[in-house]
């Protein structure tokens, strides 16, 4: 099964890396790029009635400028349900600090928590539960 992915991520160079390794791994129909989270939550809003009925991925970075990751999940969690349930979000994080992790734990909408850089058996590992 292929999946439409957003990519929320303020680095071009870490963009580049997760969009080529969701390209290699074959499970993309779809790569949409956000450099500014703003932006990507103006897609998924505005976005809502062209979504299949499958599912789509975000990959979030946490530490961004404008919206961080958690402004972002804040206001994604205000989004109507029918909207968050068409997203699984995977955030990518260079942090692995207790701190962090205990907080991102609190939102439920997070499918998994990987830690930068993001390799094919990683991506493999969280895709992989989401087969059908």
């Amino acid at each position: 099964m292929k999946y439409p992915f957003i990519v929320i991520d303020d680095s071009p160079i870490d963009c580049l890396i997760v969009k080529k390794v969701i390209g290699f791994s074959g499970k993309s129909s779809d790569v949409k790029v956000f450099n500014d989270a703003t932006l990507a939550l103006q897609y998924i809003e505005s976005n809502e009635e062209s979504l299949s009925a499958s599912i789509s991925f975000i990959t979030l970075d946490i530490m961004m400028p404008i919206m961080n990751g958690f402004e972002f999940l804040d206001k994604f969690i205000d989004l109507p349900k029918s909207i968050q349930e068409r997203y699984k979000i995977i955030i990518l994080s260079l942090s692995n600090n207790e701190h962090t992790i205990k907080r991102l734990q609190k939102y439920k909408v997070i499918e998994a928590i990987v830690e930068k850089p993001i390799t094919m058996d990683k991506f493999a590992a969280v895709i992989g539960k989401f087969q059908e």
